[in-house]
């Protein structure tokens, strides 16, 4: 009962995701990358920043379907101001370095900064996820106190599965299906290398055996996220 009151949470809301039409300014969300979805932007923002007289300017870059509606309204009225509302800087960079900070199966966050290691100000622009694609939910500046990495970009208590997991998952991998901020059927992949420990409900630890694995059994995850899922670090078996 157990394991199908989990799959059944899960397969609701993943069939649940909205497809957005793309025309008429309606929300957009065709990209399956984060990365590559803020780095389409922001490179674009960017040029347009360089040169006022590029194509697209920042006015049709700041009503970009790629923006949530709310921030949308937000740049309309800000694509002039200083700070830059976009890269969160006084000044144009010369060029900018993109890179992942946090990602689940339906929200991401992804790091923008200058790469004059001079500036501290970055930009953290949140990404949601629709259908099958990502879009831009918000961008806030920080003047460099964007929290610090911790020992694991991952942390979660879930239930393990696999030949189950829905798509567009891979049902020949295993997954950690989790509750996060009272939201459950949050699902991500789970990676396994050599240097993965696994703990059993008496504490012995041993390298993890994931052929062992049973649908449905309860664990701790601690690991390292990344745009293919979590690189397992350390697996607890809990009651």
């Amino acid at each position: 009962m157990k394991k199908i009151t989990i799959i059944a949470v899960v397969l609701v809301l993943i069939g649940g995701g909205a497809w957005y039409a793309m025309k008429g300014g309606a929300q957009q969300a065709t990209n399956p990358d984060t990365v590559d979805a803020v780095t389409k932007f922001y490179n674009s923002w960017l040029t347009a920043a360089k040169d006022p007289a590029a194509t697209p300017g920042k006015p049709e870059l700041a009503a970009s379907a790629i923006l949530s509606k709310d921030l949308r309204a937000r740049l309309a009225s800000a694509v002039s101001a200083t700070p830059d509302p976009v890269l969160c800087q006084a000044k144009t960079p010369q060029g900018i370095s993109i890179r992942s900070f946090s990602n689940t199966a339906d929200k991401a966050q992804v790091l923008v900064t200058p790469k004059d290691k001079s500036v501290n100000d970055v930009a953290l622009v949140t990404l949601l996820k629709s259908g099958t694609g990502w879009y831009i939910s918000d961008i806030n500046c920080s003047a460099g106190d964007v929290a610090p990495e911790k020992e694991f970009s991952f942390e979660n208590v879930g239930y393990l599965i696999k030949n189950s997991v829905p798509k567009p998952y891979n049902s020949k991998n295993w997954h950690l299906v989790f509750e996060e901020k009272g939201q459950p059927g949050h699902v991500v992949p789970l990676l396994f290398d050599a240097k993965s420990q696994c703990v059993a409900l008496d504490g012995k630890e041993s390298a993890c055996s994931p052929s062992q694995f049973k649908e449905a059994t309860k664990v701790s995850i601690h690991g390292q996220m990344s745009e293919a899922g979590v690189t397992v670090v350390r697996l607890e078996f809990v009651k």
